[in-house]
């Protein structure tokens, strides 16, 4: 094909992509669904594009080297990486065990139904296992459901991508008459795995060494060197999984760069991969619309609608029991039936599995009937459960706040309220109408909390719901203001999310604080150390970074504890859930304390030395002012004041 004529007929479908974008919008329709409906009916109808009739190890080398390092960098930049960490074992027990179970299951039941032999059959369900869950991520998002549902769903389909092409290739050499036994096809899959994601993580960290001294273009030019370099140097050159590889880069890139990336950089690559991966996903869902052919689908209809039950089925049993093992032997906190649910309707299939399905051999006799299932299977994933999740979801009730969440949410309007007030009699103001607009919004507030049903656990969780809560704001604070290293706001930010998440999943019989202080778990403690390694500006002295921590922690602690006289005032909490939450929060203002004095006594030097120290590494950016009020809050020793000349002195410029 010429290269105009190429570009003129990309330019075309991107488009296409946009118009119809608007309406998918109108329809309230996932983009994905409507590209590939488009695709499809234009390719029936004769008006398939010549980039459309894309087919073989053409189409693979396009999907596979074109769209999927963009699509998986994507991924990896944009994940909640706190969420993809602290869920990894599920994740990697969804992506590779719940896959290979329900590989084998589609397999032996297609050659028990249609004949096929045993190694095409386990062949195609392989191809077809690997999730792509564009359509219901985008939904998820948009309806709110729970962050660590999210984070399975993205993470699986992160992962099971490399599993199926490496999979798919150890399979591929056996049936078409290599020889490959049950162990040296495990050893194989366990290197072609862990390389990639090895190479990945070394190309990862040498791009985060340079990441200080780059500004917004260079970054760019390199995380897009790394979106390709990684696949291409793991997949075609050293021969291991290139998807690995760069979802490892992504995942590195997207750990350090907080402490490695200025802000306009992370806002730059939060931009610029979110274009990336829009314009990658609307091409690609329009090239399997337009590669999916009507005729072949037509002819083997008995089939398709077998395949498509038989993988609906083999992912709800591979995923129940996975997860049931998961939640009583490994001990992850409960997933509950209803995210469960979610999580095997949202198992689309997409261009992955065609691009493989397409690589068949034409020599395979059986390769037409793979590529039609396949084909079908995709088409009625992304026809069927794509444009039902968000159903699925609101009739779960996954998308609506509990009553826990309620009565925070109307704390944060009594809040507001207060907060509003004050600042109408700071400014001297007379509140006229405003008064009585604000008195019907506080007693507004108050009528929801009153009108809850709540429950022990729930009161407990409310209560230390909110202490978490008023912590967390004062993490962000601080970092927004320049006052806390961002390595360190990065370990006290998991540290409370990790609170948060316990709290919601195990209520009262889950003790806050018997998480607190895991905070240098072993992934945590590496990513310092891998941090320290880095050449300035990585960070501060680890002295500087204790202090730093063990400061803001006990700044916060005192926050939450004044924050819980709200409840004086407020209904359905009883005074004694209140004072035990405030006990624990005071234990650990006073645990802050107690390492402040063993910092001060484990490193030799005298107190104002570290006094100055902390000034330096805490009011770099703070005003003499700025100073004052923490000391006044605590977060600051007073002898800080003294020295605040030399604190400002070293101020950067």
């Amino acid at each position: 094909m010429e290269l105009p004529r190429l570009l003129l007929e990309i330019s075309a479908l991107l488009t296409l992509a946009v118009l119809l974008g608007l309406a998918a919008r109108r329809l309230r329709v996932p983009l994905s669904v409507i590209l590939v409906v488009v695709g499809f009916l234009a390719a029936a109808a004769g008006l398939s594009p010549e980039i459309g009739q894309l087919e073989g190890e053409a189409f693979e080398e396009v999907v596979v080297f074109l769209f999927l390092p963009v699509l998986v960098f994507a991924a990896a930049l944009g994940i909640d990486l706190r969420a993809f960490m602290r869920n990894l074992g599920a994740i990697l027990a969804l992506a590779v065990l719940a896959f290979l179970v329900s590989a084998v299951l589609v397999g032996i039941t297609l050659h028990w139904a249609l004949g096929t032999a045993l190694a095409v059959a386990f062949l195609f369900g392989a191809l077809i296992s690997a999730t792509d869950p564009v359509a219901v991520v985008a939904v998820f998002r948009e309806v709110g459901v729970p962050r660590r549902l999210l984070a399975l769903v993205e993470g699986e389909s992160l992962f099971n991508d490399g599993v199926a092409i490496v999979l798919f290739a150890i399979l591929l050499e056996a049936v078409t008459g290599g020889s490959v036994s049950t162990l040296a096809g495990t050893v194989d899959f366990v290197a072609v795995f862990g390389g990639g994601a090895l190479i990945g993580i070394v190309l990862g960290l040498l791009a985060a060494f340079g990441l200080p001294w780059l500004d917004r273009l260079p970054a760019a030019a390199l995380s897009l060197a790394l979106a390709y370099g990684s696949f291409v140097v793991a997949d075609a050159v050293l021969g291991f999984s290139g998807v690995m590889a760069t979802a490892a880069a992504g995942m590195v890139l997207a750990g350090l760069a907080p402490s490695r990336a200025s802000a306009e950089v992370r806002e730059m690559w939060e931009q610029m991969w979110e274009a990336l991966d829009y314009v990658a996903n609307a091409l690609l869902f329009l090239l399997i619309g337009l590669v999916i052919g009507p005729d072949l689908l037509l002819e083997y209809l008995g089939p398709i609608a077998l395949a498509a039950a038989v993988v609906l089925v083999a992912r709800a049993l591979a995923v129940v029991p996975m997860v049931w093992l998961l939640e009583r032997v490994a001990h992850i906190p409960r997933l509950g039936w209803r995210n469960e649910a979610v999580l095997i309707w949202g198992g689309l299939r997409g261009g992955v599995a065609l691009a493989l399905a397409l690589a068949l051999p034409e020599e395979l006799a059986e390769r037409e009937l793979l590529v039609a299932m396949t084909g079908g299977v995709v088409l009625a994933t992304l026809l069927l459960n794509a444009t039902t999740i968000r159903w699925l979801v609101s009739r779960l009730g996954l998308d609506r706040p509990s009553d826990t969440d309620r009565y925070l949410m109307a704390i944060a309007h009594v809040s507001a309220v207060d907060a509003a007030r004050r600042q109408i009699a700071d400014l001297g103001v007379s509140p006229d109408g405003e008064a009585a607009e604000l008195d019907t919004a506080e007693r507004s507030a108050h009528e929801e909390m009153a009108g809850l049903d709540i429950d022990d656990d729930e009161e407990y969780r409310i209560v230390v719901g909110r202490g978490l809560h008023v912590e967390r704001r004062t993490y962000e604070s601080l970092s927004d203001e320049g006052l806390l290293p961002p390595a360190v706001t990065r370990t006290l930010l998991h540290e409370v999310d990790d609170e948060i998440d316990d709290l919601s999943l195990r209520g009262k019989r889950h003790e806050v604080g018997s998480t607190r202080r895991r905070r240098s778990g072993g992934l945590e403690q590496l990513s310092r150390r891998l941090v320290s390694w880095l050449p300035e500006p990585a960070g501060s002295d680890a002295t500087d970074l204790a202090y730093a921590e063990a400061t803001a922690r006990r700044l916060a602690a005192r926050r939450a504890t004044d924050a819980f006289e709200t409840f004086g005032d407020l209904p359905a909490i009883r005074p004694e859930t209140v004072e035990r939450a405030r006990r624990t929060f005071m234990e650990w203002e006073q645990r802050s304390i107690d390492e402040l004095a063993e910092l001060d006594s484990r490193s030799g030097e005298d107190a104002s030395t570290l006094h100055a120290r902390q000034v330096r590494t805490l009011a770099a950016a703070a005003s003499s002012r700025e100073l004052s009020e923490l000391v006044e809050t605590g977060l600051l020793p007073a002898q800080v004041l003294s020295s605040s000349g030399t604190a400002q002195a070293d101020r950067p410029r």
